[in-house]
């Protein structure tokens, strides 16, 4: 009924209708929300309150703890303070006790621990020597400070105690070992306390204790000379302060409050709490951990004047809606007819207009609102359909040019070097013709990018497009196929020997340096060419060919041009085939296997380690050296799988050993760059080690001064990684690559090893002589192990271990082994040892 009451009205009436009901519903709404907002405010106010609360508290804390820290950082720098326990320390005999010397020297160590804690503003400072027995201590109670030292008689402590303010100690008196151990109680670790003095937290008898700790460590900081403690107490008193100051109720218990924990103290600044209300207060606790357990505080803030302030809103906020409402409606009604009514039938003629096809203008309604805008965007629409068509057009020609030219060079493309490509093959087939395509790619063009900058790289291809255009015939077509790639297709060719004087003026283009943005630049390129039909008779083929003799000019040093032949496709099908059978044997976790090679201490012989040397035997290429197939399984990424195996497995094989009685000091693993660039070797290691249950100390991985060279940054991070994790890091095959002193110095290695070809003329060769000495002292400079490679005679062995090397691999002991053959020599040569 009501449908089709609304359905008869016209567009006005149908509004008016709307604007009255939304009013209708947008007071009911704003009522019951404003009621809402009143009370969720009001619950909000208390819980900022509350919340500030709990924020004091936390900072009052912070602050007593940095207080605490500094206050018992002075025992490291007070020489008298550190004198007196040296000499407790050196002549405390508890069953011959010195009693004139020692407890002389211990009122004094009293008088200094008041002097600190009175300085601090705190309750009680202890003091404790190497043996972690208490020396003398200082605690706060009602009539003032107490003084009190640790005596011996008969072996047996005594307690001698006095007030400040008095003169003579007294046997026994104001003896409180209840929050004061006489044996030192160990709350962390040495290595904790040797980098600074920790915090803890303890509760009694409602009191919160907050103690500061600190161990002085002199010598070779291996134990502790003495031992220092400082606390405040926060009981009844401190809460009351606070109550006052925060105008609420605040206490603090070992007890919990009627309302549970709601969230842990020290926390974030704004830690999220929950309240509970009833109807006289607004209520809240948090908890902190202490030694002792929980520690509670509750918090409590009355709710009275927030609900009356609630009602006396409610009042107000009903009178204004309803005047607001009544003078609302009066408006709308006036501004609805005079802004939306007549322009809204202004807007239909408009519409009816166009709707006949007629595009002339029309008088544009003026509301200066949307409705105005409009009218006007009508008027535009009319005058747009007549434009599109002739933009369209122009628009058609300009998308064809650039869909078959390179922006930047205003060359052809490769869409439209593959067009030219396949008519001149058509030709070319038809007049029994040659054509040759010619691959180009700057040499070093990303290095450029990377330090001069993309503007100067587009600049410099510009130029050399320019070049290339002016030194090619009319006949010849360049293209720029992409990045730092130009194609060119030579037509009507009748020999092979016509191809190399063009491609050679090519490579003399590149003698003559380029002028790019003010920068001078030489580069040069690396050329593939590919003949039809000898070398394909189709473009991906030509194409594909040209690309494949281009890289193999690169392989051979750059700046020269390369004819496609089958070689060439052989080696790449060799390389695609081992690459296929790499994936395979992944897959199938088969094939590949792990021998074992000795290295053997030179001081300690029976001390030994073991690296892992992987190989594998393909099942369809048989067994292959690892020079053959490591550097495809990097330039594939297969590196990472492979990788992850070999670890797995030689962490696993090191844990076998151990549990048969053949002990290693570690096992090295050779790790590639490509594991460390592009694999999170950290989360891999991690995994490993959680796994395998292998010690990371006794896990080695050898790492190539090339990826240090290359990633200093990167390299340093995810080493000292590394290192914290306990991992041992070794540079193999040192001085052959990136030797550098400054990175040296940074890097966290633990280990160098001396290359091969170093080793192979010692001692007989000067100049390996002088090369294995300066690398056998420059690792001993920096503290590091050092592992000669490749040893193979007596007068190597001899010569290494005169100069101090570590550690001897090579033949002369052993050569890989399998790890049954491994089991046989070690035992062998520990019976000849």
């Amino acid at each position: 009924m009501i449908r089709m009451w609304y359905m008869k009205l016209n567009l006005k009436n149908k509004l008016s209708v709307i604007l009255i009901s939304s009013m209708v519903i947008l007071v009911v709404v704003l009522g019951a929300y404003f009621d809402t907002f009143l009370r969720e405010s009001y619950f909000e106010t208390a819980k900022q309150r509350i919340s500030y609360a709990f924020n004091r508290i936390n900072l009052n804390l912070s602050e007593l703890e940095n207080d605490l820290t500094k206050g018992v950082a002075f025992i490291k720098d007070d020489e008298a303070m550190l004198a007196s326990v040296e000499l407790i320390n050196a002549y405390q005999d508890k069953n011959n006790y010195d009693t004139v010397l020692l407890d002389e020297e211990k009122k004094q160590i009293a008088e200094q621990l008041l002097h600190r804690v009175k300085l601090s503003l705190n309750d009680t400072i202890a003091l404790y020597d190497r043996n972690e027995e208490l020396i003398a201590y200082v605690a706060k109670t009602d009539p003032g400070y107490s003084l009190h030292f640790v005596s011996y008689e008969n072996g047996r402590p005594l307690f001698y105690s006095r007030l400040e303010d008095e003169n003579d100690y007294c046997r026994d008196g104001l003896v409180e070992l209840r929050r004061i151990p006489y044996k030192h109680v160990n709350y962390y670790t040495q290595k904790e306390l040797m980098q600074s003095a920790m915090i803890t937290y303890h509760s009694d008898n409602d009191v919160l204790i907050v103690t500061s700790h600190q161990s002085l460590f002199v010598g070779d900081k291996t134990s502790p000379t003495a031992h220092i403690e400082l606390s405040r107490h926060l009981g009844p008193s401190y809460f009351r302060h606070l109550s006052q100051d925060l105008n609420m109720e605040i206490a603090g218990s070992t007890h919990p409050s009627p309302q549970s924990a709601s969230h842990l103290m020290q926390g974030p600044k704004n830690p999220v709490i929950d309240i509970v209300e009833n109807h006289q207060n607004y209520l809240s606790s948090g908890a902190l951990h202490t030694r002792n357990g929980a520690y509670y505080i509750a918090v409590s803030l009355e709710r009275s004047s927030l609900s009356s302030m609630l009602n006396k809103n409610r009042s107000v906020f009903v009178m204004l809606i309803l005047a607001l409402t009544a003078i609302a409606v009066f408006l709308l009604r006036f501004l609805f007819n005079r802004s939306i009514a007549r322009p809204l039938q202004a807007l239909m003629v408009q519409v009816d207009k166009i709707k006949r096809q007629d595009y002339s203008d029309t008088v544009v309604v003026r509301t200066g609102d949307e409705l105005e805008t409009i009218s006007e965007n009508i008027n535009q629409l009319a005058r747009t359909i007549d434009e599109r068509e002739n933009a369209l057009s122009a628009s058609q020609k300009q998308l064809e040019h650039l869909s078959n030219t390179d922006s930047l060079t205003n060359l052809p493309n490769r869409r439209l070097f593959n067009a030219l490509l396949e008519h001149a093959l058509q030709i070319a087939r038809r007049n029994h013709q040659q054509i040759a395509v010619v691959f180009l790619d700057l040499d070093n063009f990303k290095q450029i990018n990377d330090t001069m900058g993309h503007d100067v790289g587009d600049e410099l291809l510009k130029a050399v497009s320019l070049r290339l255009k002016s030194s090619l015939r009319g006949s010849d077509t360049l293209a720029r196929i992409g990045g730092d790639e130009f194609n060119i297709l030579i037509e009507g060719i009748e020999e092979r020997t016509q191809i190399a004087p063009i491609v050679q003026k090519i490579l003399d283009d590149f003698k003559e340096p380029f002028f790019c943005n003010g920068h001078s630049i030489r580069t040069t390129t690396s050329i593939g060419i590919a003949l039809y039909p000898e070398d394909g008779e189709d473009i991906v083929t030509l194409t594909k060919h040209a690309d494949l003799a281009m890289y193999k000019s690169k392989n051979i040093g750059r700046n020269a041009y390369s004819y496609f032949s089958q070689d060439l496709f052989d080696a790449i099908e060799k390389k695609t085939l081992i690459i296929h059978e790499l994936k395979a044997a992944i897959d199938a976790k088969n094939g590949f296997y792990l021998l074992y090679q000795p290295k053997v201490s030179v001081q300690e012989p029976e001390k030994m380690a073991i690296e892992a040397l992987i190989r594998w035997k393909s099942e369809t290429l048989g067994p292959l050296t690892p020079d053959r197939f490591i550097p495809i399984a990097e330039e594939s990424g297969l590196i990472i799988p492979i990788g992850q195996w070999v670890l797995e497995q030689a962490c696993r094989d090191f844990l076998t050993l151990s549990e048969q009685g053949y002990r290693f000091d570690h096992i090295s693993v050779n790790v590639s760059s490509i594991q460390l660039q592009k694999s999170d070797m950290i989360a891999t290691l991690g995994n490993l080690i959680a796994a395998t249950q292998i010690n990371p100390t006794q896990l080695e991985l050898e790492i190539t001064e090339s990826y240090i060279a290359t990633e200093q940054q990167k390299a340093l991070t995810t080493l000292q990684a590394l290192r914290d994790m306990g991992i041992r890091i070794a540079i193999d095959d040192f001085g052959t690559g990136y030797s550098s002193m400054s990175y040296l110095q940074k890097l966290p290695v633990t280990r160098l090893k001396i290359d091969k070809s170093f080793v192979d003329d010692l001692p007989g060769s000067a100049e390996s002589t002088a090369v294995a000495k300066a690398i056998i002292a420059l690792a001993k400079t920096f503290g590091l192990s050092i592992t000669a490679e490749g040893v193979e005679t007596a007068e190597q062995l001899a010569f290494l271990a005169q100069e101090g090397c570590d550690e001897i691999q090579g033949y002369y002991y052993s050569k890989p082994l399998e790890i049954g053959a491994l089991k046989t020599f070690v035992t062998s040569f520990k019976r000849k040892k």
